[in-house]
């Protein structure tokens, strides 16, 4: 099935070879008792010096093993998940997130979460994401023109998904929306098999006909995370991601002023 916006690419089990990306009120939410003195969550300079373009332009592999995105150019948020109160259920919970073993390719590790939707009427969702920056805040990801990352889904489970790019406009944080979490996003359907995938910032849209404010695009300059969320109701669904990095312009094929 094809969407809009969205360059997809079959990751054999020897090698990569190269996809891209309803509401749903996601909060940011670190460890418990995690202490605020990572002050913004970055590496320090020394450690990004030491570090290649393609290396800083990882936010997170989970090959660490922990609920942290790498610190790296002043990130350093955490991992978390979301649902409704109608009767979704999702693991990881509430609680702590935990990377889940079998990454892409053989590797260690990557980002899981499964469930349930509800049937209930009403707004039904569930999903992963995770902050830019602890504590929670904009960061700035000029000189990026998009985002790519690996997925797959579990067999017999839903494969309908919202990438979602929260900013300074949609997340009440951002002191800016009155009608918030109508966040920059694309909409996909995962495979059972490791896919790549890539997204400009350019072609993320918000969804139709509510939120407020509506700009014309993503504030790349004032980021909040990135989040995936389920849009099926009262489905099974089992989705992993690994392999999250930030697309240089100068890869993309549409610029973002």
């Amino acid at each position: 099935m094809d969407f809009p916006h969205i360059s997809r690419q079959v990751i054999a089990s020897t090698a990569l070879c190269g996809v891209w990306a309803l509401a749903g009120c996601a909060h940011f939410r670190p460890p418990e008792g995690h202490s605020s003195s990572s002050g913004g969550g970055g590496g320090s300079a020394s450690s990004d010096d030491n570090l290649t373009a393609e290396e800083l332009a990882v936010i997170e592999d989970a090959e660490d093993g922990d609920s942290q995105v790498l610190t790296r150019q002043g990130r350093g948020g955490y991992l978390y998940t979301f649902a409704d109160e109608l009767g979704t259920r999702i693991s990881p919970g509430s609680s702590e997130f935990v990377v889940s073993e079998g990454g892409v390719e053989d590797t260690g590790h990557a980002l899981r979460m499964s469930g349930n939707t509800s049937e209930a009427g009403g707004d039904v969702y569930a999903g992963m994401g995770f902050g830019f920056t602890y504590p929670e805040g904009p960061y700035d990801a000029t000189g990026y023109c998009g985002i790519e990352f690996v997925a797959k889904k579990a067999p017999d489970t839903s494969g309908f998904l919202r990438f979602k790019v929260p900013d300074v406009n949609t997340v009440p944080g951002g002191k800016h929306c009155k009608e918030c979490y109508n966040d920059f996003g694309v909409e996909f359907e995962v495979e059972e098999e490791w896919v790549h995938y890539v997204v400009d910032f350019a072609d993320l849209k918000q969804e139709y006909g509510w939120g407020d404010p509506q700009p014309a695009m993503v504030s790349v300059h004032a980021l909040w995370g990135l989040q995936w969320q389920v849009t099926s109701r009262g489905t099974p669904f089992d989705v992993w991601v690994d392999d999250i990095k930030f697309v240089p312009c100068s890869q993309s094929p549409n610029e973002v002023e």
